[in-house]
């Protein structure tokens, strides 16, 4: 019988995976125009998911930025969701836009705080 390896992550690796799949899930919610809006709806529902895992794992360095980075995530998601449900008030869809903005630059932010040689590259 041969030798079999078996495959298998580290923590540091997994924690890699997950920051590759949250860039990628947040670049696929922030093209609307281009993918729809089902596949927002899905790479934001996908992004909550991350993030909220990404704060579990990183739990450690928690402080009142974090705590508004997720906040306001969970706040346009479910101002995302009351836009699409009160369709006779704009007003959720132009209070989910203002507060995604305003995550955009935070999470911008926080990417080049914690990975500056990705925003070296």
């Amino acid at each position: 019988m041969p030798y079999c390896q078996v495959a298998y992550f580290t923590v540091a690796a997994m924690k890699r995976v997950l920051n590759y799949l949250l860039a990628i899930s947040f670049i696929l919610t922030i093209m609307v125009p281009i993918t729809g809006i089902i596949v927002h709806k899905l790479a934001a529902t996908l992004f909550l998911v991350l993030a909220l895992i990404h704060v579990f794992l990183y739990r450690k360095r928690l402080d009142y930025k974090y705590i508004l980075i997720i906040v306001l995530t969970i706040l346009s998601f479910v101002l995302g969701i009351l836009g699409l449900i009160m369709v006779e008030h704009p007003i959720m869809l132009i209070l989910h836009r203002t507060v995604s903005i305003v995550l955009i630059i935070l999470l911008a932010i926080h990417i080049y705080r914690f990975h500056k040689r990705l925003a070296v590259a």
